[in-house]
């Protein structure tokens, strides 16, 4: 059974650069009358929109989580008191062959009149700020492992072994080797050199080290390695400057992130990731049953015949 009934709403598809818009008006025991139209995606114009629709009675609206589409709409009519619901896009699918943009925002209409669209949790707009701030910083360090994976493989096409030496390519005695190949020093006696001065002679395997630095470097390995290793440098700058953002607008949260810190499997970071994603905002979740079904970590059953399906794994992650 449906639990709300609502007598004004519009169903929005929402696209990067327009918005599709139905409006469903009438009683709930009437067929509404229906009102279809479009707006560009500008704030100006989103803004009209919105007053708009408030001018016809609507302050209920539905739209999917459509990558980053939803949140500036989002931004721009929750302010003007238009209770916006933004509906995870595989729960409210409309029926196949009547795949258009009309037919697609008056089925998330007709979805919210009925009170048929389980909204998505969206935290206040401190913590929007946090988790865009937290997933920069997640993609700034997932970049530097790419062009560590990257110089790798430039030494590789060098035939330079020294990840089958050392357990960290970029490890002192690595980032010697690399900061010389930078500066275009390729033959095997200086770069051993190098590793001597960083304290390899305390090291066992010294001859297995000479043979991974013996190598058939040319000058064009030499630039693509400077190339990375200035983007490697600069990367880590950029992560360290997100890494003090975040704890300057998590300073106040430092007890809860040492609490969190003293779990299993989780450390600092791990700590303020899951404060800027989920919010302190627990009373949005019904139990901690619900909070780990939204976390993705505990999938939901999918049964048919009595046979249970495999889900794809972060299938109750919302937007």
């Amino acid at each position: 059974m449906p639990k709300t009934m609502l007598t004004h709403v519009a169903g929005v598809d929402v696209h990067k650069e327009v918005l599709v818009i139905t409006v469903l008006v009438g009683d709930l025991d009437k067929e509404p009358k229906k009102e279809q139209f479009t707006c560009s995606t500008f704030s100006e114009d989103l803004l009209k929109a919105g007053k708009k629709l408030l001018l016809m009675g609507v302050k209920h609206v539905v739209m999917e989580s459509t990558g980053v589409y939803w949140k500036p709409v989002y931004n721009v009519w929750h302010p003007l008191g238009i209770i916006v619901t933004v509906g995870n896009a595989s729960h409210v699918k409309n029926v196949p062959g009547r795949k258009t943009d009309m037919n697609d925002s008056e089925w998330l209409a007709d979805l919210h009149r009925c009170g048929m669209v389980r909204p998505s949790f969206i935290p206040d707009t401190e913590y929007q700020q946090l988790r865009l701030l937290n997933r920069h910083r997640t993609n700034l360090a997932d970049d530097i492992s790419r062009v560590k994976n990257r110089v790798d493989k430039v030494l590789e096409d060098g035939n330079i072994k020294l990840s089958a030496v050392v357990s960290n390519l970029f490890c002192p005695a690595g980032m010697a080797v690399l900061d010389s190949i930078s500066q275009g020093v390729v033959d095997t006696d200086s770069l051993m050199k190098r590793v001597y001065e960083v304290g390899i002679d305390r090291l066992k395997r010294k001859e297995e080290m000479r043979k991974a630095l013996t190598n058939c470097l040319r000058e064009d390995h030499c630039f693509l390695v400077k190339q990375l290793m200035q983007q490697y440098t600069d990367l880590n700058l950029r992560l360290a400057e997100s890494d003090r953002e975040l704890d300057r607008r998590l300073e106040r949260y430092s007890d809860l992130i040492e609490r969190l810190d003293e779990m299993p499997g989780v450390d600092k970071i791990t700590a303020r990731g899951i404060i800027a994603e989920a919010s302190t905002q627990m009373e949005a979740f019904k139990d901690d049953r619900h909070f780990a079904a939204w976390a993705g970590v505990a999938p939901g059953n999918h049964e048919s015949a009595k046979k249970k399906k495999e889900q794809k794994p972060g299938m109750g992650i919302l937007p």
